[in-house]
């Protein structure tokens, strides 16, 4: 007996049917679920290699992902530049100092960019800005000046691997200051800069200049003396020796100091004498300066005479007036005798 089916082609339609119908069902959850359907916003950013990098690489935020990188190329300055969008839902997320790095991992190549906020209050970049990554200055400068938003909590190891980047700018810098300074403190203690440690070198050298000179006049002063001393029959040994001139001033039982004093008494005795001569001629001097003054008045009378003669009133007419004479000193009648 033969069974047939007449409404097969239906039933097949129908499955047929509810299988596309849950394809599409299950390709919008996973578009839902990957975000295809979500609006992005664009933005840029540059590394110093794309070691690392891969289009497609998620942008992680505190392990959500808020991202992809959809471009990479290398510029004209041999870096690498990437483009990448942020889905709209984490847009308000994307405030200024904002940064992205690429961490490091034990394992190997890093699975997503991580993105760090910046802690202004500004409104959110828009599309198309840059926002740079910890490989470049600009980004280094913001995580040093602590104005980005990165996460404490978590593995040490992970944590140390992402500050390993800053660790090794910061020893690079070290390492090359450390050259500037070698080469600073060699050109210093050669004495060939115009820094305080040169001109301290070439003071010193100075200096070690006139030691040396001195040390070298003082060394010709021992060399004569040793030549004074080293003649049996010159100065030195003489005024030196224990029976020599020296010995026998000192040692004369105080003769020589005797003599001194008196010598020194002499003198006193001398002194004394001068003075009383002095005020011996103190006593004298009014009675010469009296002598003197009437010896002047007695002239002064003869000029009259004489200019009487000269002018008598046959000739001119008269003696002229009296004028009393100039006394250089003091009136000294008027002193005690």
């Amino acid at each position: 007996m033969k069974f047939k089916f007449r409404h097969a082609n239906k039933i097949v339609g129908l499955f047929t049917l509810i299988a596309l119908v849950l394809l599409v069902i299950m390709v919008i959850f996973a578009g839902v679920n990957k975000k295809w359907f979500t609006r992005k916003v664009l933005f840029e950013s540059r590394f110093t290699s794309a070691a690392g990098l891969r289009v497609g690489m998620g942008v992680n935020l505190r392990g959500f992902e808020i991202g992809r990188i959809r471009e990479i190329s290398l510029n004209d300055d041999n870096q690498v530049d990437i483009v990448f969008f942020i889905y709209e839902t984490y847009h308000n997320r994307i405030r200024p100092d904002s940064v992205v790095a690429l961490p490091s991992s034990l394992l190997g190549a890093a699975s997503a960019l991580d993105f760090y906020p910046g802690l202004s209050d500004g409104e959110p970049l828009k599309a198309g800005s840059f926002i740079p990554s910890t490989q470049i200055q600009e980004g280094r400068q913001l995580l040093k000046q602590r104005r980005v938003d990165i996460a404490t909590a978590g593995d040490a190891v992970t944590d140390i691997l992402n500050d390993l980047p800053g660790i090794l700018t910061t020893i690079e810098r070290t390492v090359a200051n450390i050259g500037e300074l070698s080469v600073s403190l060699n050109t210093g203690v050669k004495g060939r800069g115009n820094d305080a440690l040169s001109e301290s070198v070439r003071n010193l050298r100075d200096i070690t200049a006139n030691v040396e000179a001195s040390t070298a006049v003082l060394t010709e002063i021992t060399l004569d003396i040793e030549a004074l001393t080293a003649n049996p029959t010159g100065l030195a040994s003489t005024l030196l020796d224990p029976s020599g001139s020296l010995d026998t001033l000192l040692n004369d039982n105080d003769a020589l100091w005797n003599q001194i004093m008196a010598i020194l008494a002499e003198v006193e005795s001398s002194m004394s004498g001068v003075s009383t001569l002095a005020n011996s001629l103190a006593g004298v001097s009014p009675q010469l300066s009296l002598t003197l003054e009437q010896t002047i008045a007695a002239l002064e009378n003869a000029r009259k005479v004489m200019e009487g003669l000269r002018n008598n009133p046959m000739l001119r007419g008269g003696i002229s007036p009296d004028v009393g004479p100039e006394n250089p000193g003091s009136d000294l009648r008027m002193e005690d005798f």
